[in-house]
């Protein structure tokens, strides 16, 4: 895949050649994902590639956090984010620089950042996977609203809207129904016992397991569960109204990278109609965004992808995120997050008798005669 790597990042690299020649990219993509194409990279190259990933229960957000605590003294050169909300969040923090790479020629605009701060590539789709065996495709919701009616009720997971993609997916509904109206959806959905797991990974494998008939996730996840022979098939919701919701994975250059000619490199072939194909014919089947290219096996060429101004999306997390860690944040989210005032008796009843035992206890040992 040499050829993909643009010729301002080839003349660097050969006038670099005493210099130390890697570059060190965080990556929120799955790493058994991820891993197989920076590979290729160095053997394309010969640039060593330094990498670190994120763990399912922290996507993005983990990866993010490291961003900011590292920003008087990068360590990145490349942040290869498995969505782009918080890609954007970086960017308005100043901790990103611009590259408009040659190799996004051909990708929408929609996916982009106009002043090139970031570039989306090889996205996924929300949707909804059901268990062949447990409900017919005739039977299946086709609309998010679907979700919470009461002929649903406990038979549907989804992953707590904190981080990755669900996190991206609350602030477009924030952004585009507005706050009422969003916090209205998330309430109905505790209320029709949804159940709320951590991330998208493990709705698909209790849906693929029988635990429950069905959960939003992403395409990825059902294709990874398509291949392992599981039951289970997807549902692209919203065909009728706004579409099916769209996150692409993104690139972008860390500001103070210090192997800036390097970051260039790894970005152009990341942004490349080569690596889109090699992804969408992986086991995540991510779909690409280059012009004139099919989408994986399993979705049809003209589904209805929704519009999405990713900006503010990012925005709308950056003012809600508190009230969806207010409702999601804790063991099991509850319509009413605040703890009853009988609980609080409770509580302090229990602590006190705590307190009463350990005084008493102390007191025993005390008394005890010497043997």
């Amino acid at each position: 895949m040499l050829k993909q790597l643009s010729a301002l990042s080839l003349l660097f690299l050969v006038l670099l050649p005493g210099q130390d020649r890697k570059v060190v990219v965080y990556v929120s993509l799955d790493e058994e994902y991820a891993r197989g194409i920076l590979k290729e990279f160095e053997a394309a190259t010969g640039i060593k590639v330094e990498s670190a990933f994120d763990t399912e229960d922290n996507k993005t957000v983990g990866m993010v956090g490291r961003l900011i605590a590292e920003k008087a003294s990068p360590v990145a050169d490349v942040y290869w984010n498995n969505e782009c909300a918080q890609t954007i969040r970086l960017k308005n923090m100043g901790l990103l620089q611009p590259y408009k790479s040659p190799s996004a020629e051909g990708i929408p605009a929609k996916f982009k950042d106009p002043d090139g701060f970031w570039t989306g590539f090889a996205a996924r789709a929300r949707v909804l996977v059901y268990n062949t065996t447990m409900i017919s495709a005739a039977e299946i919701p086709t609309s998010t609203a679907d979700l919470t009616r009461a002929q649903w009720k406990g038979k549907i997971a989804h992953a707590r809207p904190l981080t990755g993609t669900t996190l991206t997916n609350a602030g477009v509904i924030y952004a585009q129904r507005g706050a009422e109206v969003a916090e209205k959806h998330y309430r109905d959905l505790i209320a029709n016992d949804v159940r709320f797991e951590r991330g998208n990974g493990q709705v698909a494998r209790l849906v693929s397991e029988g635990v429950i008939p069905c959960g939003m996730t992403d395409t990825d996840d059902v294709s990874v569960r398509q291949k392992e022979g599981k039951p289970v098939a997807m549902q692209l919701l919203d065909q009728k109204a706004g579409g099916a919701l769209l996150i692409p994975n993104s690139v972008a250059l860390i500001k103070g990278a210090p192997h800036l000619a390097e970051a260039k490199a790894l970005a152009d072939y990341l942004l490349s109609p080569a690596v889109e194909s090699a992804l969408a014919a992986g086991v995540s089947a991510q779909i690409p965004l280059h012009a004139g290219m099919a989408p994986p096996a399993g979705l049809p060429a003209d589904f209805r992808s929704m519009e999405v101004d990713f900006g503010e999306a990012a925005t709308a997390i950056e003012k809600h995120k508190l009230d969806l860690e207010r409702m999601f944040g804790g063991a099991a989210p509850r319509a009413n997050t605040e703890p009853a005032a009988e609980d609080n008796m409770v509580l302090w009843v229990a602590l006190g008798c705590l307190a009463i035992a350990a005084l008493l206890l102390v007191r025993a040992f005390r008394k005890k005669p010497a043997a």
